[in-house]
């Protein structure tokens, strides 16, 4: 597995090379944050397109090439990034980006959860918790290296990123396949059990959680850097401190998924306070604790997701998610960039708190609790909500 964990940590340091600076790259060429939001929608809107063919090929019939696909769309997006013709080729390059996203999207995080210990809904959220610790470590790498190349010139971001990109696949190229015998389902169970995945509480929380984050994660560079450079850095160390340490204390203090309630009002009250906070301390402070219990929110969810999905239909699964996903963010991306265009960015910020507040009140739902704790309950995770 050793290929697949070197993927993942690869790819995730190559995305933090953009990342890091991407929105301020794009508003130093002249892009409104209009656009900005426009361009994640365009992304999101190329991942709903992509997902469930990328999918379907993932776990119906080869791992490796799904991933490969994924990794060479994606480099030649990076390629267009860094070329950069204007608004139209800055939008294909977008889209093709979203593209390999779908490609990529759960797959690799399917091969590692598929080999892991334990079938509960706290099983799966330490192997997830694995996944996110290793990949914030190494965008802590990845962004650092994208934030020096930033300034001696802010294109270069793009082929860095690509570079990372090459290494992933290389590392790939050696994996083989290990298919159990019975791990191809009927077609038409095949579509029993993706297309049960809608009717899924776990299936709505996941989407409502990832969705939460878009405003926050679109806008913090911009609000960071009204004070400098150096502060957007500290943010993003932050971020990514807080990816790191976040499953180690839900692993430290085996926090279960039942407590997605508390995590969920404790996101919605800091959320609220990054928003409205003006003084650099509070901005950064606030941040880091929105970041910290966003991910041990997606962490645990996950894991309730992922105790009800067999290994036969997992990327797909994850697809399906990844799908409704890109359908609210299509919606919440340029929303989110207008308001805070018209409004200021404490307006853009406000609309992750009604997302989160949904999350808690889903979590509260009859069952949740009992479900979390038992392997498998297929009939009660599949509850509509």
């Amino acid at each position: 597995m050793w290929r697949v964990f070197s993927f993942v940590i690869l790819s995730a340091a190559g995305v933090a090379c953009f990342t890091v600076v991407d929105n301020l790259y794009f508003v130093g060429q002249g892009y409104s944050l209009t656009f900005i939001g426009a361009l994640l929608a365009t992304f999101n809107l190329a991942v709903a397109v992509a997902e469930l063919p990328f999918a379907m090929l993932f776990d119906r019939w080869s791992n490796k090439a799904a991933l490969q696909i994924g990794n060479l769309i994606r480099t030649a997006a990076f390629i267009l990034f860094f070329l950069n013709f204007g608004p139209g080729w800055i939008l294909t390059a977008e889209a093709l980006a979203g593209v390999g996203a779908a490609a990529l999207s759960g797959t690799a995080n399917a091969l590692i959860i598929n080999h892991s210990e334990g079938t509960t809904a706290d099983g799966r959220a330490r192997s997830f918790g694995k996944i996110t610790y290793l990949s914030s470590a190494a965008a802590v790498v990845g962004g650092l290296i994208g934030v020096g190349v930033y300034l001696i010139d802010p294109r270069l971001i793009w082929l860095t990123a690509a570079g990372f990109y090459v290494l992933a696949g290389a590392a790939m190229l050696q994996y083989k396949e290990h298919r159990e015998p019975h791990a191809r389902t009927s077609w038409k169970q095949y579509r029993v059990d993706v297309f049960g995945v809608l009717r899924r509480r776990g299936t709505w929380l996941l989407v409502l959680t990832n969705a939460g984050s878009v405003a926050p994660f679109l806008l913090w560079q911009i609000k960071f850097d009204t004070f400098s450079i150096v502060f957007v850095v500290v943010g993003f160390l932050l971020m990514k401190f807080a990816g790191l340490i976040g499953p180690l204390i839900l692993k430290r203090f085996k926090v279960p998924v039942r407590l997605v309630f508390a995590v969920a009002i404790a996101n919605l009250a800091v959320v609220g306070a990054f928003g409205a906070a003006t003084a650099p301390a509070l901005i950064a402070v606030t941040f880091f604790f929105h970041v910290l219990l966003h991910i041990a929110q997606t962490v645990l969810i996950s894991g309730y997701f992922h105790a009800s999905v067999d290994n036969t239909y997992r990327a797909t699964a994850g697809s399906i998610v990844s799908m409704a996903d890109s359908a609210v963010i299509v919606v919440l991306a340029p929303l989110a960039g207008a308001v805070s265009q018209a409004f200021g960015l404490g307006w853009g910020v406000s609309i992750s708190c009604i997302l989160y507040a949904l999350v808690a009140i889903i979590s509260t739902r009859p069952g949740f609790r009992r479900s979390t704790d038992e392997p498998n309950q297929e009939k009660e995770l599949q509850r509509t909500v």
